[in-house]
């Protein structure tokens, strides 16, 4: 059933902004609240990451599966089977009454948005011929960043007015929506793949994943130095490495490794990953900053850091409509990771235990137009080389690593925090901003590795989304 004279283009767009907005939405909220479900389930703050990290850690081992799910069931019902999964879990979060109840749901959540997130990135491109991707992705960007900029105002007015669980339920009205919108109106592609699935590749990546991630966590407690933690991160190296070698050995693999022989794919996914880091270990920090140390509220917290999703919208529409067709994705990626170098460091010298809401929310600000010029061309350049029949298996390889990018930077930044922090007395604030400081100097320095990687890209690489 068509709606109306809306192009098919402009259908999918809407539907992945719905999805998408969701799962940011659902990021910033619970990233706002973690002092209150510190609270609410008796735990420190550090081990509230566990809700967060149980997200990521299960994203990045079910999104493998997406590209292999929608080659070989179709992309629709795989999507909206994943969306469906991601609805009825947000409701279901809601309902937890301990944290290890809350971290299952959570679980529930990151398998869903691993898998809906890279369909409907394929299905978004798939629908947008490469040079009107940079429009496409302005578009994207620019709605999608609405929800970061909502979450924490939102997440905290609901804490405040009502309870911490309806930041869960908030979720349900769009994704019922997006559901009635994408089962009427998305096509079914593909759906016609004869391939096997790579059992052994997704057991190796699964527990690699989990393991390694859940070592970095624990060493905020125990340290890099005691047995178990260094035995995981052994252990979660050594199942990675075995599966980039299975991966690269067998016919039929669960990610094709090979698409890295694209010169922009390649380097695009090098300069992602710390990208990633940083940008969503400072998110994690700010609110356990701002309202553990400095004793904001969390719809205070909200508001300080409502700019900087604003400066990633104001600044992604400038460089979609204009900057990046005239100079390419190569030098305004270095200037975006660069900016956002510098504001890392005026984050980790400027920000003590005096610090104004208005100093954070200017910093946010400036951030986020840094982070608007790396944002928008990583997201159209990377895929210049791939063909249509390759880019639900790029979307999936790309976006693993993307996934995996936040859960590694709020893993180290957490251990940073717990492992600076927790032996400390609650009134004992000085000592307490260090911990800070290095968290964030951390986050930051995550920015300085982006920027080296950033010298691999080559803009006449990304020539097709330039014309």
């Amino acid at each position: 059933m068509p709606f109306g004279n809306i192009e098919y283009k402009t259908i999918v767009k809407v539907v992945y902004i719905m999805a998408v907005f969701m799962q940011i939405l659902d990021g910033t909220i619970v990233n706002v609240a973690i002092p209150t479900l510190a609270d609410e389930f008796g735990v420190d703050d550090t081990q509230i990451d566990l809700a967060i990290i149980s997200f990521l850690v299960s994203l990045a081992v079910f999104l493998p599966t997406s590209g292999w799910l929608g080659d070989r069931f179709g992309s629709k019902p795989i999507f909206l089977g994943a969306l469906t999964i991601f609805t009825l879990a947000s409701a279901l979060a809601g309902t937890s009454s301990t944290l290890d109840q809350l971290v299952l749901w959570r679980i529930f959540q990151g398998a869903a948005s691993g898998i809906m997130t890279p369909l409907g990135s394929a299905m978004l491109f798939r629908a947008f011929p490469q040079n009107e991707r940079a429009k496409a992705t302005t578009a994207v960007i620019g709605v999608a960043v609405v929800a970061p900029a909502l979450g924490p105002v939102l997440g905290g007015f609901l804490i405040e007015v009502l309870n911490w669980r309806w930041i869960f339920y908030v979720n349900v009205p769009m994704g019922v929506a997006a559901l009635v919108l994408g089962s009427t109106q998305l096509r079914n592609e593909s759906g016609e793949s004869n391939e096997r699935f790579d059992v052994v590749g997704f057991l190796l990546s699964g527990v690699g994943l989990a393991v390694l991630l859940f070592a970095v966590d624990r060493a905020k407690d125990d340290g890099f130095g005691s047995g178990p933690v260094l035995a995981g991160l052994v252990a979660g190296v050594a199942l990675l490495v075995t599966l980039i070698i299975h991966q690269l050995r067998v016919k039929e693999p669960l990610l094709h490794l090979r698409l890295l022989s694209s010169g922009i794919f390649r380097a695009s996914s090098l300069v992602s990953f710390p990208t990633y880091m940083g940008f969503m270990s400072l998110i994690f920090i700010l609110p356990v900053y701002l309202q553990s140390l400095l004793g904001y509220s969390p719809f205070e917290t909200g508001l300080a850091m409502m700019p900087q999703p604003i400066g990633v919208m104001i600044s992604s529409q400038i460089v979609g409509r204009s900057l990046y067709k005239k100079y390419g994705p190569r030098r305004i990626l270095q200037f975006g990771i660069g900016a956002a170098f510098v504001i890392g460091l005026a984050f980790a010298f400027l920000l003590n235990l005096t610090t104004s809401l208005w100093l954070v929310a200017a910093l946010s600000f400036a951030r986020g137009l840094a982070m608007g010029a790396v944002f928008l061309p990583l997201q159209t350049a990377t895929y210049a080389q791939t063909t249509y029949a390759e880019t639900a298996k790029a979307t999936t390889l790309y976006g693993m690593q993307r996934q995996l990018g936040p859960a590694v930077g709020i893993a180290t930044a957490a251990t940073i925090l717990g492992s600076m922090n927790n032996s400390l007395p609650d009134n004992a604030l000085a000592d307490r901003l260090d911990g800070f400081r290095v968290a964030m100097l951390a986050s930051a320095a995550f920015f300085a590795i982006a920027g080296a990687l950033s010298r691999t890209v080559r803009d006449e690489d990304a020539a097709s989304t330039l014309t």
